[in-house]
């Protein structure tokens, strides 16, 4: 029996062989692979669409926007906002960041550096992720509003941290990114699924082969499958001395229930952002309005709005320290028009009148 064996996988591939099978890659069916990874990058870009979008921010500083903040959250899961003083002018960021410093006693960090947001080239990528921007700038978190005269050390010192969603033990949470990729790859296997399921209606039956030189000229007709299929055709003559057999028994799936199951799963995805959605189930025959006002609703609302506190505290926090007047509001998207303008347009980054019931000051 031959021992344990380590495969070059680069080299195989390279060589036009599948590491997975042993067989050339011309071979693997290419439909079933290539289709779901292209599918899921599709649902991946949505997703982030999605998250970058479900909320409006205003009166940012040069240099900073919503959509910029909104991907820093969505691929590291928490940033920091501080400024840099440069030539007697205060310059403003907002970057991933590592602890630099001491834990106080409720485990939050006393001192953080800022890592560059993909900006950096060379090198490996979690070496880039993890190095400091600048080496030797150190900031530290203010964690509730100001209400103390604010000095110049103050200005340059401090930094406010904002997370994605509410924290666990840890204080860095797992991005978006990260937590949807297998709920993105489970709906991108459903489309080919009811492909398959759609294929299988056509009558196109499986083959046993008799013997090895017949395995590979039925990988070669396999490539075939869905052309008869698109052709009208049943069968496709193949020589050497083949059966046919069904592969699987029992009821085939039906492509109107992978569709349902994808219906649902995105709202699953869609319900973590707490943006509103069909619900998990829904029935296929007629909903009521309180049926489908339960079944869109649940906690949803609340897992919204869990995100826009935390970040109308971190803009209320960042104008106690710097006095910029930013903002962030549900887009209108979700909560419909808010502005009464008769258009479901947000309005990023323009400045916005605020009451005390908002926090903050208004801004001429």
């Amino acid at each position: 029996m031959a021992g344990p064996v380590m495969k070059d996988v680069k080299s195989l591939i390279q060589a036009g062989i599948d590491p997975k099978t042993g067989l050339p890659i011309k071979f693997t069916s290419v439909f079933q692979s290539e289709f779901k990874d292209n599918v899921k990058k599709v649902l991946r870009i949505v997703d982030e669409q999605d998250a970058v979008t479900r909320y409006v921010w205003s009166n940012l500083p040069d240099g900073l926007d919503g959509e910029l903040i909104e991907r820093i959250l969505y691929y590291r899961g928490q940033g920091m906002f501080f400024c840099i003083k440069i030539e007697d002018e205060y310059n403003f960021f907002f970057l991933p960041y590592a602890l630099s410093g001491e834990i106080d006693v409720y485990g939050r960090y006393t001192g953080v550096t800022p890592l560059p947001f993909n900006g950096v080239s060379g090198g490996d990528k979690k070496d880039k992720e993890n190095k400091p921007w600048i080496v030797g700038l150190i900031r530290h978190p203010i964690h509730s509003i100001k209400i103390d005269e604010i000095d110049e050390k103050d200005i340059e010192m401090s930094c406010v941290l904002l997370h994605d969603y509410v924290k666990q033990m840890s204080q860095t949470i797992i991005p978006r990114q990260q937590l949807h990729e297998p709920i993105l790859d489970a709906e991108a296997q459903l489309i080919p699924f009811m492909l398959t399921a759609l294929q299988n209606q056509t009558g196109i039956k499986g083959l046993r082969v008799g013997s090895q030189d017949e395995y590979s000229n039925v990988l070669e007709f396999n490539k075939q499958v869905q052309k008869a299929a698109l052709g009208g055709e049943k069968f496709i003559p193949v020589l050497g001395n083949i059966e046919f057999q069904e592969l699987g028994e029992g009821n085939i799936g039906r492509p109107a229930d992978f569709m349902q199951s994808l219906e649902s799963l995105d709202n699953f995805r869609l319900g973590l952002y707490g943006i509103e959605n069909g619900g998990l189930f829904q029935k296929k025959a007629h909903m009521l309005e309180s049926e489908q006002a339960m079944a869109s609703g649940g906690s949803t609302g609340l897992v919204y709005q869990q995100g826009l506190n935390a970040r109308q505290k971190f803009c209320d926090i960042v104008n106690s320290i710097w006095d910029l007047g930013i903002w962030c509001e549900s887009s209108e998207n979700q909560v419909g028009d808010q502005n009464m303008d008769g258009v479901m347009e947000d309005e990023s980054n323009a400045p916005i009148s605020r009451n005390e019931d908002q926090g903050g000051e208004t801004n001429e």
